[in-house]
């Protein structure tokens, strides 16, 4: 997959994880995931979207044990 397609994807997806305020956990949590998947998809094109999110997840639960991310369970769960 080429870089400006898995850009293309990335964006697509995170459509479904919502921003929130600068400097926000939630707003972590996209950034986390944007650079996970890039890496993911360039070892494995096929990787599963809900992988890269729960393994971004657990890094920000890693400092904030108490951090709750918003994102659209059906589109993340659809790509099991």
């Amino acid at each position: 997959m080429k870089r400006k397609e898995m850009k293309e994807k990335i964006d697509r997806e995170l459509r479904h994880i919502p921003r929130s305020f600068k400097g926000s956990k939630q707003n972590m949590l996209r950034e986390y995931y944007h650079g996970m998947r890039m890496t993911d998809l360039s070892r494995n094109p096929a990787s599963p979207a809900k992988d890269t999110l729960i393994r971004a997840i657990e890094q920000l639960k890693k400092t904030d044990p108490e951090f709750s991310p918003s994102y659209d369970k059906g589109f993340f769960e659809k790509d099991s």
